[in-house]
């Protein structure tokens, strides 16, 4: 087998293995963290796909309340035990 075989075969187990730790940090974070409206005070867990395409920003995430319907900047807040 030539030696791009190996290389694109390496590369896809990076990849994949990428991947895997990034789906398993994020189900971490949903698990474990809401969001409080800064607007209206509702704490909420957005639906995982509503979470995964939202905007980043530096600590948090821009995301529209369901409760007021105001898109704001949202700093999640960890889960009390």
């Amino acid at each position: 087998m030539p030696i791009e075989q190996y290389i694109l075969i390496i590369a896809l187990m990076i990849l994949a293995v990428a991947l895997i730790w990034a789906a398993w940090r994020y189900r971490r974070f949903y698990q474990s963290e809401h969001f409080v409206c800064p607007k209206c005070g509702h704490c909420f867990k957005p639906p995982l796909l509503k979470l995964l395409f939202s905007a980043n920003a530096v600590e948090g995430k821009i995301i529209r309340c369901p409760q007021c319907g105001e898109k704001e900047y949202m700093e999640p807040v960890k889960d009390s035990i």
